[in-house]
């Protein structure tokens, strides 16, 4: 062996090599803040996922695409081009357009009524590039994306409406039921589950709003710590928007990031999450 390739192997961090990445992209509303870290580190990592809101920027932001429609179209591109890689979540503001039942139900403020049809029309074509949840394991623990996180009472109203399974069957930790909270995206049942919102934004509210709905604030209610498996899993998810002041809220089982910009994980660094910003150049 060279002595030349004897100092290139002394460099590699080999303590670092086989660990998974995900970069995550919370709602984007408009916003181009996901491209240059995106395009960075698309080629180093295992999975990019967008955790939705893709339309209905708000009106008092600086850093918006020149053309909304076409800036959530280019994310589609970029799924279509690594199907296998890229994770397309949807939120409530993609749901009202994707459904006519979940606009009837629970259409969101800053819906575009003008361009409806053609919001509808591009979900409807690709519905098959978007999901609702999404699961990875990291070190062994079972990590959920979703828009805006999974409550205890939103699965016990989603079963008694819908599954009908015994309690010990659901676990947020089982892949099946993953699979089955992206199978209410329907016409029927499901989407009414999906359409559920919470106290904290409707007199008239739920205990906890859906995947779709759920405020941070709903996530704060005490449950059973054993109860569907909530304590075996963290949740990633944005939906309520953080003032600049605050990069993410984090406790043991979940990190809300609805900050404008993205996310990593990374087995080979000690944080869950962390800021891309705050992303070790020597872990590039």
């Amino acid at each position: 062996m060279s002595l030349c390739l004897i100092e290139i192997i002394k460099k590699i961090d080999y303590n670092h090599m086989n660990k998974k990445r995900i970069i995550v992209v919370p709602d984007v509303h408009g916003r181009i803040f996901w491209r240059e870290p995106v395009k960075k580190y698309i080629d180093n990592v295992d999975r990019v996922v967008f955790l939705g809101d893709y339309l209905d920027p708000y009106g008092d932001e600086d850093g918006l695409a020149d053309d909304i429609f076409e800036n959530m179209m280019e994310i589609i591109k970029l799924k279509q081009d690594n199907m296998d890689k890229v994770v397309l979540l949807k939120g409530n503001h993609d749901q009202h357009y994707a459904s006519e039942r979940f606009e009837e139900l629970a259409g969101g403020s800053r819906i575009n009524q003008q361009n409806w049809n053609k919001y509808h029309l591009a979900f409807t074509e690709h519905k098959n590039l978007f999901q609702i949840a999404h699961m990875e394991y990291i070190k062994g623990m079972p990590y959920v994306f979703s828009h805006a996180g999974v409550t205890l009472y939103w699965l016990k109203k989603v079963n008694e409406n819908v599954w009908n399974l015994f309690d010990n069957k659901i676990s947020l930790a089982d892949p099946n039921i993953i699979e089955k909270i992206n199978m209410l995206d329907d016409d029927g049942k499901g989407q009414d589950m999906l359409a559920v919102i919470g106290s904290y934004r409707s007199w008239f509210g739920e205990k906890t709003g859906s995947v779709l709905w759920a405020d941070i604030e709903e996530h704060a209610i005490p449950y059973a710590p054993k109860a569907y498996g909530l304590n075996k899993v963290f949740q990633v998810f944005g939906h309520t928007k953080l003032n600049k002041d605050y990069d993410m809220i984090k406790f043991d089982d979940f990190a809300m990031i609805d900050s404008r910009q993205c996310f990593m994980i990374d087995e080979g660094i000690n944080e869950r999450i962390i800021m891309v910003k705050d992303y070790p150049n020597n872990t590039k």
